[in-house]
């Protein structure tokens, strides 16, 4: 339906429907506008739950580098020989 006709509806129902009909589809861009603040506050719960994340894994990943760079330190390789 385009617009002129759904003008041309409106005019032809009686005052007390069109107050019904108006009111619901106020209810329901309301309901709608509450849905889009909720998902745009769960984006950005998600969005900071990524960066937590990144940086976990960034920390983990240097932790990581760090014990492989101990594991092949010349004071372990001593060890396992045997000198130490």
């Amino acid at each position: 339906m385009n617009f002129k006709q759904l003008i041309n509806h409106y005019e032809s129902i009686d005052k007390k429907d069109l107050i019904k009909k108006l009111v619901d589809k106020n209810s329901l861009i309301l309901k709608q506008e509450d849905e889009i603040d909720r998902l745009n506050k769960e984006i950005k719960r998600i969005e900071e739950l990524e960066q937590d994340h990144k940086q976990i894994n960034g920390n983990l990943h240097q932790e990581i580098e760090k014990l492989k760079e101990d594991l092949n330190s010349p004071l372990k390789i001593i060890r396992e020989v045997g000198v130490l």
